[in-house]
């Protein structure tokens, strides 16, 4: 079991896979996943869908890393395409002051997308 710490490093816990969504994303900042204390999450894949017609949606995906109000993007300005499919399967993790935000764009003003996040999510406790 991992376990992010030096101290305790004969801890305990349980890995589980989960999932979380967003139902229409839009041109406002959404978070995906907002990280949980005593817990790691390893985020396997991210699929985004291009729920409109426009051709030129784009979106940004980026961490808020250890809460403080700063953005570590990982992807910018990244294109869809209508009614496009991207797929991120780049593992990463994020743990208890991180959280994971999207926030779509178009010309049109109209962006809206579906959001689909599988991740391990690594729960550690005190034997």
């Amino acid at each position: 079991m991992a376990n992010p710490s030096i101290t305790n490093a004969t801890a305990v816990g349980k890995e589980v896979i989960r999932r979380s969504y967003i139902d229409e994303a839009g041109e406002t900042e959404a978070t995906i996943l907002t990280g949980v204390a005593n817990h790691i999450m390893t985020i396997i894949s991210i699929i985004i869908i291009d729920r409109s017609n426009e051709a030129d949606n784009e979106f940004d995906m980026y961490i808020d890393y250890d809460l403080g109000g700063t953005n570590l993007f990982l992807l910018k300005n990244q294109a869809v395409g209508a009614k496009g499919t991207f797929v991120w399967s780049d593992r990463f993790a994020i743990t208890e002051t991180d959280k994971l935000h999207m926030i779509g764009y178009s010309s049109a003003g109209t962006a809206g997308y579906d959001v689909w996040c599988t991740y391990i999510d690594q729960q550690f406790a005190a034997p």
